[in-house]
């Protein structure tokens, strides 16, 4: 078996195990630190191949799902428990009755309405200072 050939078949599975522990840990750094590669090769693979980048990005979203699905579940434990944090968390985050609040009240008048003579000194004034230097100018 030619050298290249050895190379190709161990970054193959060195791939195929990084993409299995980014769905079981969806951190870049502590997935190669579990397979044994070094971050800049994850990155050079990652630059060379557009398949395994986008395999990469999946394996990704499929970690976080897993991840999500377990702080959900502890959650779930701490309000079997009673804890009041938990409890309060899980209301404000998914129930309406109990979400956070915040009420605008207020009015917008939005009249068109002519400058003063003062007003259009200001803004003329303002365009000079500014990079539009022709403003106005006709």
């Amino acid at each position: 078996m030619s050298r290249q050939k050895t190379i190709s078949m161990r970054q193959t599975k060195l791939k195929q195990a990084m993409l299995e522990q980014l769905k079981r840990t969806p951190i870049l750094e502590a997935a190669c630190d579990k397979v044994g590669i070094n971050r800049t090769t994850l990155y050079r693979w990652t630059k060379t191949s557009k398949q395994f980048a986008q395999d990469v990005e999946i394996a990704l979203i499929e970690g976080r799902f897993f991840i999500s699905d377990i702080a959900e579940s502890q959650v779930l434990a701490l309000i079997k428990a009673g804890k009041m944090d938990a409890i309060r968390f899980w209301l404000t985050n998914n129930s309406p009755r109990y979400a956070n609040k915040l009420e605008l009240s207020g009015s917008v008048n939005n009249a068109d309405k002519e400058l003063s003579a003062e007003q259009k000194a200001l803004v003329r004034k303002a365009f000079k200072l500014s990079s539009f230097k022709n403003y106005g100018k006709k």
